[in-house]
């Protein structure tokens, strides 16, 4: 299966290999890899957010660069994807109440990240369980700018067609340096058996598809948005894992883990750690 992250290009090109292992295997007739130390990092096909419209989202950084997207759910825990090895390499922190990343906010709230909780049975090979949850240094203060999303119930599904928003701070198209700003676009979650179709039988039960409304344009997530939360209905209904080479193609949707499989364990987690 040929599929990439959406890991930051930057951090790759400053740090050296250390994403270079997120590359997959190919089979033939899958659409060709993002190689992500060379390709494009955005939201596809979407345009600048209203500041602070999205309350939860959070930037996850490395030597002050963003290297993934995540989700507050609580005022000391974040909602990401596994597969962003954030207890692998030196202090992260997380900022909240972000709109750019490089103009000072007075609504910014930056927290170091006190531990990394892997879902046990996340499978990097497999790309299947690919949630984590990072409990910050501090509680973050509620504010305008600051909010916790709501998680859905238990093992509740969306259905197909049913419109839904991601957001994250990627490139803008046409420009080799990356976005300072939110970004935001609209995804319309597909079938799965038609999406698992598509990806030569990746996808299971605990994912959810997204492409854009319109299938004769480019529209998704793409490099940076990792992590990053799918939007439906004013709840967090997935956590974005990966997506083709050609970002936002929609012969190969967006896949994302599927919250609502894992809201016992996130519970959980919340309680005793």
């Amino acid at each position: 299966m040929l599929k990439a992250r959406l890991l930051w290009k930057v951090v790759v090109l400053a740090l050296g290999s250390p994403f270079q292992s997120v590359l997959t295997i190919s089979t033939i007739g899958d659409p060709p890899i993002q190689n992500p130390l060379t390709g494009p990092c955005r939201i596809v096909g979407g345009q600048e957010a209203t500041p602070h419209s999205y309350p939860f989202a959070v930037s996850i950084q490395y030597q002050g660069e963003h290297i993934c997207g995540g989700s507050l759910i609580r005022p000391q825990w974040v909602l990401t994807a596994a597969h962003c090895e954030v207890s692998k390499r030196g202090p992260r922190v997380g900022v909240l109440g972000a709109h750019s990343l490089i103009t000072p906010e007075s609504t910014q709230q930056i927290f170091g990240i006190l531990r990394a909780v892997p879902y046990p049975l996340y499978d990097a090979q497999a790309d299947t369980n690919d949630l984590q949850l990072l409990k910050l240094n501090g509680s973050a203060l509620m504010t305008r700018s600051v909010r916790p999303i709501s998680l859905p119930g238990w093992n509740t599904s969306v259905r197909p067609g049913t419109q839904c928003s991601v957001c994250g701070w990627g490139d803008i198209p046409g420009r080799d340096d990356p976005t300072t700003v939110l970004m935001k676009t609209s995804v319309v979650v597909q079938d799965r058996q038609a999406c698992n179709s598509s990806w030569k039988g990746n996808i299971n039960q605990d994912m959810i598809c997204t492409s854009g409304p319109n299938k004769s344009q480019l529209q998704g997530v793409c490099g940076g948005d990792s992590g990053g939360p799918l939007i439906c209905q004013g709840r967090l209904r997935g956590v974005v894992s990966f997506s083709s080479r050609i970002c936002g193609d929609p012969r190969y949707p967006d896949v994302y883990a599927r919250v609502s499989t894992f809201v016992g364990w996130i519970y959980d987690v919340l309680q005793h750690y």
